[in-house]
């Protein structure tokens, strides 16, 4: 990325639809991501690294939330809009640039470079640790035809899943596939073949209303195999465009109610929504997602994802979250990367100064920060606490929720 690329983001966090609190708190770091190679030793001797692990067994650690980069420079599979390189779009030109950055990509070689990177952070994740990787369908019309203009981005599920066998000790895949697609279910039943442990949606940026009726085949399907979909709830800021409303937590009901198991990614911790079952006022988009999570006919089936629930405009849900221990057994933890390698997403500072993290930890958790997003976004997590409270170790052991019995 340029220098003048950077100096126009001086609103850099406008780039996800985020507005950074200076007025409050100064940031942590600067706005990129140096992209350091050599992961410190004196990490793992620091008794914050300790800390984080503390209690957890690794093999059961799984990343539920990890995204793939590609652009099509060395794949037919991976694709950019080529918006994202115009000025004439500067929000989406920022937000790719931001992107290849956090990924720490060689821009005359994205797909390979990116890929590479993450190859070499799950060497110093700790044995048995994995990352789910990420399909991303495109954006399809009530048909299921692809609409390449309003897609942002696709990664194919081949690409998904052979990027994961290649090194089946670190990586699990899932798919992604628009229930409205003529083949669907065909392409559910050979997803599921292929070892794909779920199927993700983004609603908003895929055309997906997850109350429609269209729905109904692939979720039938979804629940004879067992297999949970990952649905993005709340604003969706990093894929601009789309109807927000297909985010409302309330319209995966239709999903659950036959019989499906459901994550509802971010635990809709951003944004408002209409209260359906109330005459459609508008709430906050957490308040429905707590709601579902109470309802006792949902306990078996309903979870909540808590990627990005550090980012700044997120985290005013941590105190809920991680006080209402009762959820824990249902939180899946996901890093959303490579949103952590953004450098500006995350203030340490603002966390102290609410009482949420302990200052003890923040020089440990800087310098994580700029070797490692993975590892910062994990041990940031495990390091919060609010009102003597913090998220359980089963939060973070999610393997159980995804590995196939």
């Amino acid at each position: 990325m340029n220098r003048r690329q950077f100096l126009l983001a001086g609103g850099a966090v406008m780039c996800t639809g985020i507005a950074f609190p200076v007025s409050k708190y100064l940031p942590d770091t600067g706005l990129t991501h140096p992209c350091l190679t050599t992961f410190p030793t004196v990490l793992t001797e620091h008794p914050s690294w300790q800390r984080v692990w503390q209690g957890i067994q690794t093999d059961q650690v799984w990343d539920a939330h990890v995204h793939l980069v590609g652009v099509g420079d060395h794949s037919q599979e991976t694709w950019f809009n080529p918006a994202m390189d115009e000025w004439l779009h500067p929000q989406l030109k920022l937000q790719k640039a931001f992107y290849i950055n956090a990924t720490c990509a060689d821009e005359q070689q994205i797909d390979q470079s990116t890929v590479e990177r993450m190859d070499a952070l799950t060497q110093t994740l700790p044995v048995g640790m994995k990352l789910m990787l990420f399909a991303f369908d495109w954006h399809r019309d009530a048909q299921g035809k692809v609409l390449k203009q309003q897609s942002i981005f696709h990664i194919s599920n081949h690409y998904a899943a052979s990027i994961a066998q290649r090194n089946p000790a670190r990586y699990e895949w899932v798919a992604s596939i628009h229930p409205y697609r003529p083949d669907a279910v065909d392409a559910l039943i050979e997803a599921h073949a292929q070892g794909a442990k779920a199927v993700k949606w983004l609603p908003s940026g895929m055309g997906i209303d997850p109350a429609s009726p269209k729905c109904d085949a692939f979720y039938q399907q979804a629940a004879r195999l067992n297999i949970p979909i990952i649905s993005h709830t709340g604003k969706e800021s990093a894929v601009p465009g789309g109807e927000q409303a297909f985010g409302n937590p309330l319209k995966m009901r239709r999903a659950l109610d036959q019989g499906v198991k459901v994550i509802l990614a971010h635990c809709a911790s951003d944004g408002m929504d209409q209260d359906l079952d109330h005459g459609g006022i508008s709430v906050r988009s957490f308040e429905l997602f707590a709601r579902m999570m109470d309802h006792p006919a949902y306990a078996g089936l309903l979870f909540g994802d808590i990627s990005a629930t550090t980012l700044i405009n997120h985290a005013w849900v941590l105190p809920t979250l991680i006080a209402r221990q009762d959820w824990h057994p249902r939180l899946v933890n996901g890093s959303d990367y490579p949103l952590p390698g953004i450098m500006p997403l995350t203030n340490l500072n603002t966390l102290i100064a609410n009482g949420w993290l302990d200052a003890q930890h923040k020089t440990f958790l800087l310098t994580l920060k700029r070797h490692h997003p993975l590892l910062y976004d994990f041990a940031l997590k495990r390091l919060l606490q609010i009102d003597g409270q913090a998220w359980l170790p089963e939060v973070f052991e999610t393997r159980r929720v995804f590995e196939r019995l």
